[in-house]
């Protein structure tokens, strides 16, 4: 049985937290979110020469390498800071150790569904008696905390995941 699996990409409602909304007249943030959900295809023409290229994933078979970007823009009049970006590990896939990246941002990982966030080396979890240290396998969500995002600028952040 062939499985597949159709990734979608998140409402950027709820990957970005933490800004304060001020009134019409006031100077504010305005913090927009998009993700990309992109796979590697590989292509051959017609004199056998072969080529990678990055294409909008859609829907993923099992053991592929799905590569997501999450862009944020501030295009407000006020800096933003301390902006939030969660982003789940969707069901049926499992976060690439290493994969996760975001110049200039504090990467928090979390194991029980987003509900809490901690640094890699800090997540544990409790197992027969014993404190143990998540592998990066178990991590189910991402979050980015970005210290400050200027008026009118852009910037990326992203991790990848292995369809199971």
């Amino acid at each position: 049985m062939n499985t597949r699996l159709r990734f979608l990409t998140v409402p950027a409602a709820l990957l970005c937290s933490g800004l304060l909304m001020a009134g019409a007249a006031q100077a504010a943030p305005q913090v927009s979110v998009t993700v990309k959900v992109e796979r590697d295809v590989q292509t051959t023409d017609a004199d056998g020469n072969t080529d990678v290229q990055r294409q909008e994933a859609g829907d993923a078979a099992p053991g592929e390498t799905l590569y997501y970007t999450i862009t944020y823009a501030n295009s407000g009049d006020e800096s933003a800071t301390n902006v939030k970006l969660d982003n789940p590990v969707p069901d049926g896939a499992s976060f690439i150790a290493g994969s996760a990246w975001g110049e200039g941002t504090d990467m928090l990982f979390s194991i029980d569904g987003g509900k809490s966030f901690k640094k890699a080396a800090a997540l544990t979890y409790s197992q027969g008696g014993e404190t143990r240290t998540a592998m990066p396998e178990q991590y189910n969500a991402l979050r980015w905390v970005v210290p400050d995002i200027q008026p009118n600028t852009t910037g990326s952040v992203g991790f990848s995941v292995l369809v199971k």
